[in-house]
């Protein structure tokens, strides 16, 4: 029985590839591959998406007006320039489709998230992969790259997955000497993990029309599954996402309990202040380890280097014998490294010690 034929579009559309979360059986899984957040769900967040569930009869706010207000008023910004997703992949999606045609250039660096290829790719256009300089976004690569058929440039800042942060200095350094007509999108989903010392605002330089600056709830603020993100744009951009973007796309509830997380900063440094701690220590004595090396990283994870993509496929079945699941990191060209989020300190440690207990047999 012959079946209707997909798109050519959905034909050549590569799979995005998932957490593996095969462990051995009968043993509890440590689930450390996803960069979800530990920070617990605050009673009044809850409260929050209580009221709200009360009127789930009702179809959501689509202009998402007061977790666009509740956003503005914490981040100094204009309500008028955001957008709200159903999460950053989202946001991502709808930004292409609104801005990419067929033989436009979209230029990405190589160890990149890999989704940004494929909304690209969703969109007809050509994705062009520049080389990262010791595991960070190097700028001359980046406008080596570009020509009259850059559209867009894509990358994130922190690194994903490699937790690297570029500048601020940087990052204006590479929009000035872009073309007016190339977008530049930076995400942002793990910026609020970057220590304060260190992070500079970038908000501001959407102000020239062509940058936008995405920002996520499902990593500091552990909303992951309630699915929000959010832009902030140019005015102009934010007229054609909103003709691109479904209607109505970010529930109630998740509205709601963004709004309430997003005022309480307090709780918000609280968890960070402890996620950094814990952090550092983990990296710490991951660095007493023979054979394994951890990238500095400005995010709620860490990417650990082997000594050869052997090696690291090795360790992730061994890991997976005793329930803890990383992320190996193929797809971007990085076939010798494991992705780690910062869990508990249990958690963290039990990793420490697997790993240890590894090398030892390795060594021997």
């Amino acid at each position: 029985m012959t079946s209707p034929a997909p798109s050519r579009r959905a034909s050549e559309m590569p799979h995005y590839v998932r957490s593996d979360l095969r462990i051995k059986p009968g043993i509890e899984l440590v689930q450390l591959s996803k960069n979800e957040s530990a920070m617990p769900m605050q009673p009044t967040w809850l409260e929050s998406g209580m009221r709200a569930a009360s009127a789930a009869f009702a179809y959501p706010d689509a202009e998402c007006k007061l977790l666009r207000q509740a956003i503005a008023e914490t981040f100094y910004l204009d309500d008028q320039r955001i957008v709200c997703s159903a999460g950053l992949l989202e946001c991502l999606q709808t930004l292409a489709l609104a801005y990419l045609d067929p033989e436009d250039k979209v230029v990405i660096p190589e160890h990149a998230f890999v989704f940004f290829r494929h909304v690209a790719q969703l969109a007809g256009a050509e994705v062009k992969l520049v080389p990262e300089r010791n595991l960070r976004v190097d700028i001359s690569s980046i406008l080596d790259a570009v020509d009259k058929s850059t559209k867009m440039v894509i990358f994130a800042n922190p690194g994903n997955p490699t937790g690297t942060y570029l500048c601020k200095r940087c990052i204006a350094d590479l929009h000035s000497r872009l073309p007016s007509t190339t977008l530049l999108v930076i995400d942002e989903a793990y910026a609020e993990f970057v220590r304060e010392d260190r992070y500079q605002p970038l908000f501001d330089l959407t102000d020239a029309g062509n940058v936008i600056v995405l920002r996520s709830f499902s990593k500091m603020y552990g909303l992951a599954g309630l699915r929000v993100g959010w832009a902030y744009c140019p005015g102009g951009v934010v007229d054609y996402m909103r003709r691109i973007q479904i209607p109505a796309i970010v529930g109630s509830l998740a509205q709601a309990v963004a709004a309430a997380a997003v005022r309480d900063q307090i709780a918000v440094h609280s968890f960070k202040r402890d996620m950094l701690a814990i952090r550092r220590r983990f990296v710490d004595r991951i660095e007493r380890v023979a054979g394994i090396s951890a990238v500095e990283s400005e995010t709620n994870f860490v990417l650990l280097r082997t000594r050869s993509e052997a090696e690291a496929r090795n360790l992730d079945e061994f890991l997976r014998q005793r329930g803890i699941v990383l992320r190996r990191q193929m797809a971007v060209g990085l076939g010798d490294c494991l992705r780690a989020t910062i869990g508990t300190e249990e958690q963290m440690n039990f990793v420490v010690s697997a790993i240890v207990e590894w090398c030892s047999g390795t060594e021997g």
